[in-house]
């Protein structure tokens, strides 16, 4: 810190101290801003996970090129939508990538080697971050044929073909919740996609390959217009 001296000061020696009232008052005023500083900074870092966060690096680097900045809006009409997904649900996904437990196609051809980049933190940062995202308010527009039908094995299911009613663990209006993910607004090339792999036992999940296996690719086509309409 420089501090500047009047010539007074500088022929009293008596008198050059750290002691001078306006010395005392400029080491407070620099005090009070290192002070104010440092609160700025903590409220920055208490700032992850909320919407307004600073993107993690890796949401710039590999996740926008097919998820979007804020995983509302992608490319292909089989990537997910991220925005206001399960905090839980994504952690152990991107787990699943990393030790190769979730092995479908894409997720192997795209998401090991994105997987393999990330540590636990970097893992639960992303999930933080998407999570933390405004999920699209209203559908995309596009109205796929079945909706009826979809909104229907969603809520009753199909007891004559032992499928569950998909709101059992997916809630009421697709929402999700902790480990079931978020369907809502989801795109429909994806969950066809991935109703699909549950059936053939390509994604391994005992829950979902239990209740897909007798899922027709009819039925997976109206339960996806049904939740892309959402």
């Amino acid at each position: 810190m420089t501090t500047y001296l009047s010539q007074d000061r500088l022929r009293n020696k008596e008198n050059d101290t750290m002691t001078h009232p306006h010395s005392k008052m400029y080491k407070s005023k620099t005090f009070l801003l290192f002070s104010a500083l440092l609160l700025v900074a903590g409220q920055a870092s208490a700032a992850v996970g909320s919407a307004d966060a600073p993107a993690p690096y890796r949401v710039s680097s590999d996740c926008m090129v097919c998820h979007g900045m804020t995983g509302r809006d992608t490319l292909y009409p089989i990537v997910p939508r991220l925005a206001g997904q399960h905090k839980s649900y994504l952690e152990a996904q991107l787990k699943a990538y990393k030790d190769h437990s979730r092995a479908d196609q894409n997720g192997e051809i795209y998401m090991w080697p994105v997987a393999q980049a990330l540590d636990s933190a970097k893992i639960t940062a992303l999930a933080d971050y998407f999570n933390a995202q405004k999920p699209p308010m209203q559908s995309s527009g596009i109205k796929h044929a079945g909706v009826k039908e979809g909104k229907a094995i969603f809520n009753q299911g199909v007891t004559n073909e032992q499928i569950p009613a998909c709101m059992e663990c997916h809630g009421s209006a697709g929402q999700g919740a902790g480990p079931f993910p978020r369907l809502a607004g989801q795109r429909y090339g994806y969950i066809i996609q991935q109703l699909t792999y549950f059936h053939n036992g390509t994604r391994v999940n005992t829950l979902m390959n239990q209740i897909a296996k007798n899922i027709t690719v009819a039925q997976m086509k109206d339960v996806a217009a049904y939740l892309s309409s959402l």
